[in-house]
């Protein structure tokens, strides 16, 4: 028995992956100085702002989580379809993306997700793989109501961030790959991540507990859409789709409030993202079912190597906005950082159609199966 592969899971993926850039193209840019862009921000620039935030920030990576719950559990379907056994094959995997977070957080920028996804996998292994699709969706609403009742005791979302000294924003303009290395290690060792990672057992822990709360609600979801056969039969149920896309404009209205400093804003945005995101996935999957080449040809290209291209997004913008690079930190504007954005995406879409030509497997995806199946990754069923 062959497992149907959804092909709306990698154009959904490559959708996910322009909002991810044009949201950390913030972090690239300015580093933590969100409350100095907010203050100094005018006209276009401010404008632009409170788009990423609105219409990006915090409604793709959610979408991100949804496609690697959902794909895991037809990884899952697929190997015991074939006899096979998949827990060693979830644990390697969790290792494997664990270790190339680490390092892309210790080498190239620390606004990863890597080591997030890989510790949030050794949480599954152990308390969710072999569940009712009832039991998803209650944990997913479990630790939504968490995150919700955390946000009401959080600061006003536009303190959330620390500015950076002048001093710090010199070192990322000017200074070189070991000045900023150290700058970006010493922030995280002072903020207690880094010590704790990587040298206390109990961080380490701590760590995945933080990261199953961060991005599993959403990896739940789509666990639990993948058990109950979802997205198989799209244009079934294209009239669903389309109600649940009504999502977008509540979404939107509700992130609207980081407009307005209110003792609920950070709330009620966080709602909003969780919200939208529901509603871009409806939406796409609407969009798919009546444009699947076209959707195919903008998104699913870029989603099937959607690890190789995440990573090469840091390489590209540290090196554009670092010292030891061309040094545009803090210098662009939101606007032309939005525009960047979307060259690196079209540049990433030309790369990924002329390298799928000859071959099937993005370069850290063959490294990363290497490991997971321990053989050659195109002999995996």
């Amino acid at each position: 028995m062959k497992v149907e592969r959804v092909e709306l899971m990698d154009a959904l993926r490559g959708f996910s992956l322009i909002g991810i850039l044009i949201a950390n193209m913030l972090h690239f840019q300015f580093g933590a100085s969100g409350v100095e862009i907010i203050e100094s921000a005018s006209g276009l620039n401010k404008v632009s702002y409170y788009f990423v935030k609105i219409v990006v920030e915090g409604s793709f990576y959610p979408i991100f989580g949804f496609v690697f719950g959902y794909v895991l559990i037809k990884m899952m379907a697929s190997r015991e379809a074939s006899g096979l056994q998949y827990k060693n094959i979830v644990f390697r995997r969790a290792v494997g993306l664990s270790v190339l977070g680490a390092m892309h957080i210790a080498l190239v920028w620390e606004g990863d997700v890597l080591l997030t996804y890989g510790s949030t996998l050794f949480i599954l292994l152990l308390f969710f793989l072999k569940r009712r699709v009832k039991t998803y969706f209650v944990w997913g609403f479990i630790l939504t109501a968490i995150l919700g009742v955390g946000t009401l005791f959080g600061s006003s979302f536009i303190q959330l961030v620390k500015p950076l000294t002048v001093a710090e924003i010199q070192i990322y303009q000017d200074g070189t790959y070991a000045e900023i290395l150290t700058q970006r290690l010493g922030d995280f060792i002072v903020e207690g991540g880094f010590t704790l990672l990587f040298v206390l057992p109990i961080g380490w822990l701590l760590y995945v507990a933080i990261s199953f709360l961060a991005v599993g609600p959403f990896v739940l979801f789509g666990m639990g859409m993948a058990k109950r056969g979802a997205f198989l039969q799209l244009e079934n149920s294209t009239r669903t789709y389309k109600k649940v896309a009504l999502f977008v404009p509540v979404g939107l209205l509700l992130k609207g409030i980081i407009i307005f400093d209110t003792p609920y804003s950070l709330f009620i945005y966080s709602a909003g993202t969780f919200v939208l995101a529901i509603g871009y996935i409806a939406l796409f999957a609407w969009l798919f079912s009546r444009y699947q080449t076209q959707m195919n040809d903008y998104f699913a290209l870029i989603g099937k190597l959607s690890l190789t291209n995440y990573l090469m997004q840091s390489f590209i913008c540290t090196l554009i906005f670092y010292g030891y690079g061309f040094g545009l930190f803090g210098t662009l504007g939101v606007f032309v950082g939005i525009l960047l954005s979307v060259i690196i995406y079209g540049i990433q879409l030309k790369a990924s159609q002329l390298y799928l030509k000859r071959f099937s497997l993005g370069p850290v995806e063959t490294i990363l199966r290497w490991f997971v199946y321990l053989k050659n990754p195109r002999k995996v069923d």
